[in-house]
């Protein structure tokens, strides 16, 4: 081989290391960057579940603090359907009051539940807070009901003294229509056009206001039956209150677990 052949050999062979070299190189670094982007993706998802989790321990805060303040609720209208029961009018106008104030701070609670989420729970929180709001009604009701109670009894044992007994007693007949009425099934389809007879009855009897009438009516009509009561316990009148807190309850449970 001449020399300018040889030359040309060696050339062809470090063109060919040269070209090897950079093809060594570039899979060399391929090969990097791939760990770096699979150690980035797990430092990704290393982060998401540590912000998941986060999101989790926060919001179950926010919901135990909701259910927190819905007991308290509870608590203090229990305590009023108590006092109203034992006709202690005094003491169910204060704790009315104090459940009212126990409302407010659940809903205050339930706006933290809007901002944390997720949807599922926002909407079983709204259930929950529709509970609040009709046994905080039912109670003011309730309460008017049971002074309105007490100006009618009172006329009845005038009516009593003043009217013989042969002749018709009005006011006595709307106190027997009520009893009549808190008695009757809730599912009784002649229940509400009762109701709203009895309701003209007793405004002829021009000694109630109407506001004061209808919460009379409504309290009587909306009172459990023997059976209805009987059915359900031990939750009584809060039957309603605990089966939409307790779906709150699971759904929460649920959401915690990661099957939702």
């Amino acid at each position: 081989m001449d020399e300018g052949a040889a030359a040309v050999l060696a050339a062809l062979i470090a063109v060919a290391g040269v070209a090897l070299g950079l093809f060594g190189a570039r899979w060399q670094a391929r090969g990097m960057q791939e760990q770096a982007n699979a150690a980035i993706e797990a430092v990704k998802a290393q982060g998401r579940d540590q912000n998941a989790q986060w999101r989790r321990t926060v919001r179950r805060d926010v919901w135990v603090e909701y259910l927190g303040a819905v007991d308290e609720f509870r608590l203090a209208a229990g305590e009023v359907a108590g006092h109203l029961a034992d006709e202690d009018l005094p003491e169910a106008e204060l704790g009315l009051e104090v459940a009212h104030s126990r409302s407010v701070v659940a809903t205050d609670a339930y706006r933290k539940i809007e901002l944390e989420g997720p949807e599922q729970i926002v909407s079983k929180g709204y259930a929950l807070q529709g509970a609040v709001v009709q046994t905080i009604f039912e109670l003011e009701q309730a309460l008017t009901a049971a002074r309105a109670m007490g100006v009618l009894e009172e006329s009845a044992q005038r009516e009593q003294r003043e009217v013989p007994s042969d002749q018709h007693r009005p006011i006595a007949a709307v106190l027997s229509s009520l009893r009549e009425l808190r008695g009757m099934e809730s599912d009784d389809p002649g229940r509400t056009e009762y109701g709203q007879r009895l309701g003209l009855q007793i405004l002829a009897l021009d000694l109630l206001s109407a506001s004061d009438t209808t919460a009379l009516v409504f309290t009587y009509a909306h009172q459990l039956s023997l059976s209805e009561a009987v059915e359900r316990y031990p939750h009584g009148r809060w039957q309603r209150f605990h089966e939409v807190r307790t779906d709150f309850v699971q759904a929460a449970r649920s959401h915690l677990d990661g099957s939702t």
